[in-house]
C-alpha cells in the first residue's frame, strides 16, 4: 500500500459471525479476519471481538484507515444511534452503538444497515454497474438490497426492505420459520429452513453445510423465483444477484433459481433480465460494503 493510497477498516457483523477487513478506495481487501458471534451480541463482548479483530487486520494490512465503517441488522434511532430493535442481536437493544463500537476501534465509526453494506459492496465489484440492481443474500434469514440509477434505496428502516418477509407460499401449512410468518420466503430458502427439509432438525445458525437433496434445492429455488418476479416487477431491475452462505454452499442453487424462473413469463419484464451468483462471498461483501461506504458520501447513521 502506498503512502498516497485511502483505506478503511470495514467490520460486519451477521446472524452468527463478525468480520472485520482493511479494504482500499478502488475495492481492494488487503487484510481479513473473522469469528463467531457473541451469544444475542452481548455488548461487552462484541467490543472486545471487534476491537480484537480491528487490531489484527490493521497490523497485516499495515494500513492506517482514514474511516471506519460497521454494518449490522437492527433499527437503531438516527439521532442518538441506540439500537431499538436487533432480531439476531437482543441484548444489543438499548445500546449506544456509536459509543460501543468507538470504543472498540479507538475512532469513530460510521454505522450501516448490513443489507445496504452488502450490496454496495457486490455493486462495486461489478464490471461494469448496471443502473438498477437486486441482491438477496441467503444465509441464517434472507436479506437484500436494491440500488437504483447508483444509489441504495434507503427505506423501511435502513434497508431496501426485508425481503425475507415476503410471502410466496399460501397454501393451509406453509411453515413459519423463526419469525413465525407461514408461507414467508425465510422459512422456505434461509439456511435454517434448508437444513430443517434436509434433515428434520432445528438449527437457526444453519447456512447450508451439509449437503442438499435435490427436491429441498428445487423447493428452495421455486420460492425464491416468485419472490425475485414480485420484486422485479416493483423495481424493474435488469439484473438480481443471489449471494450470501447458503449460495457459497451450493452454488447450483442459482441455475435452479433461473430454471424456476423461466416457466414464469410477464410483459413487464426489464428487457435483457439476469439472475446471476453474486461476485463476492459473505466473507466479503459485508466488510467491502461497509468500508467503501465509510470513504465515501453514500453511508448514513439514519436506518430510515
Amino acid at each position: 500500500m502506498t503512502i498516497d493510497e485511502r483505506a478503511a477498516l470495514g467490520v460486519d457483523i451477521g446472524g452468527t459471525r463478525v468480520r472485520a477487513g482493511v479494504v482500499t478506495e478502488d475495492g481492494r481487501l488487503l487484510a481479513r479476519a473473522e469469528t463467531r458471534l457473541p451469544i444475542d451480541g452481548e455488548p461487552a463482548a462484541l467490543r472486545a471481538i471487534v476491537g480484537d479483530l480491528a487490531t489484527d487486520v490493521l497490523a497485516r494490512s499495515g494500513a492506517r484507515p482514514c474511516a471506519v465503517g460497521v454494518a449490522l441488522p437492527g433499527v437503531w434511532d438516527p439521532a442518538t444511534t441506540v439500537m431499538q430493535r436487533a432480531v439476531n442481536l437482543p441484548r444489543l437493544e438499548g445500546t449506544n452503538l456509536r459509543d460501543l463500537f468507538a470504543q472498540a476501534v479507538g475512532r469513530s465509526v460510521q454505522l450501516e444497515a448490513d443489507a445496504n453494506a452488502a450490496i454496495w459492496g457486490q455493486y462495486q465489484a461489478l464490471a461494469p454497474r448496471p443502473d438498477r440492481l437486486l441482491y438477496l443474500s441467503l444465509g441464517t434469514g434472507i436479506g437484500g438490497g436494491v440500488i437504483l440509477d447508483g444509489q441504495i434505496v434507503r427505506h423501511t428502516r435502513g434497508g431496501a426492505g426485508h425481503f425475507g418477509f415476503l410471502i410466496v407460499d399460501t397454501t393451509p401449512g406453509a411453515p413459519g420459520g423463526r419469525n413465525d410468518v407461514p408461507g414467508c420466503l425465510s422459512a422456505l430458502a434461509s439456511g435454517p429452513a434448508l437444513h430443517l427439509a434436509a434433515t428434520g432438525r432445528t438449527d437457526p445458525a444453519a447456512i447450508g453445510e451439509e449437503p442438499l437433496p435435490d427436491h429441498v434445492l428445487a423447493s428452495a429455488a421455486d420460492a425464491l423465483a416468485i419472490g425475485i418476479f414480485n420484486l422485479v416487477h416493483i423495481y424493474a431491475c435488469r439484473l438480481t444477484l443471489l449471494g450470501g452462505g447458503v449460495v457459497d454452499n451450493h452454488p447450483r442453487l442459482v441455475d435452479e433459481v433461473r430454471r424456476a424462473f423461466a416457466r414464469r413469463s410477464s410483459k413487464l419484464m426489464p428487457e435483457g433480465f439476469e439472475i446471476r451468483r453474486a461476485p463476492l462471498t459473505t466473507h466479503e461483501a459485508g466488510v467491502m460494503g461497509a468500508a467503501l461506504l465509510a470513504l465515501g458520501e453514500g453511508a448514513s447513521d439514519d436506518p430510515r
